[in-house]
């Protein structure tokens, strides 16, 4: 393999997720900025992205699986200037097939992190690869492990005890050392309930600001895949 390769897992997906082993002989890797103590505003999550051929690419071959080891078919393998999972994708590929199989090209004129998309969010991505720039053709076939969604649901009230009803609230997940993760909104019920449906399993931090721009933060969390989490009665503050 001619580029310089790294292969990371995503410490936002629990431990029990099993990422994939470092191979032998794989550089290490450096130990990422600390998050900021107050994060952008959330952005929106980024939408599936088109297939495109970026000029003078490399190319690589991707399999998307599950935890299980199974293919995933219409996985979109994609490439990425940040890890997180919201940033705009620099080169997309085709969605893989019946074999989770699919190829990216992409530049190799900067430092990428290479990973896949699902455009369901039904399932969110273990670990990714970061491809260091000046490099030519990647020989092995890259792995990406998927791992089933998270749900999140709280009930909102205002500071008198009465329902947060037909509110939007805005949510932003917030990794411990590589900082704002992924965003969601959702609006709450008539009753204060609020349900975030889809999103990434792991350990994060949780903003959450509603449409009035009253704020409340939640400590470190735990969504492990597959699993509604509550968070009981939250009380943003002015």
């Amino acid at each position: 393999m001619r580029n310089a390769l790294l292969i990371l897992a995503l410490s936002a997906a629990l431990a029990a997720c099993g990422p994939p082993d470092t191979p032998p002989g794989a550089p290490r890797t450096e130990t990422p900025p600390p998050a900021p103590a107050h994060p952008a505003p959330a952005p929106r999550a980024a939408p599936a992205p088109e297939p495109n051929t970026p000029a003078g690419p490399v190319e690589a071959r991707i399999k998307v699986v599950n935890l299980a080891g199974r293919p995933l078919a219409d996985m979109i393998p994609i490439a990425t200037r940040q890890p997180n999972a919201f940033d705009e994708p620099v080169a997309a590929g085709n969605p893989t097939g019946a074999t989770g199989e699919g190829q990216l090209r992409f530049p190799s004129t900067e430092s990428l992190f290479l990973r896949a998309w699902d455009p369901a969010l039904k399932y969110f991505p273990n670990n990714f690869y970061e491809v260091l720039p000046g490099g030519g053709a990647i020989e092995e076939v890259l792995t990406v492990q998927m791992v089933p969604a998270a749900a999140l649901e709280a009930q909102f009230q205002t500071p008198d005890g009465a329902p947060l009803a037909n509110e939007e609230v805005r949510l932003m997940l917030v990794h411990s050392t590589r900082g704002p993760w992924w965003p969601a909104r959702t609006r709450t019920s008539a009753l204060g309930q609020a349900i975030f449906p889809s999103i990434p399993p792991g350990e994060f931090l949780l903003h959450f600001e509603t449409g009035s721009g009253a704020r409340i933060e939640h400590g470190m969390t735990a969504l492990p895949p597959g699993e509604i989490v509550g968070l009981g009665v939250l009380v943003p503050q002015p």
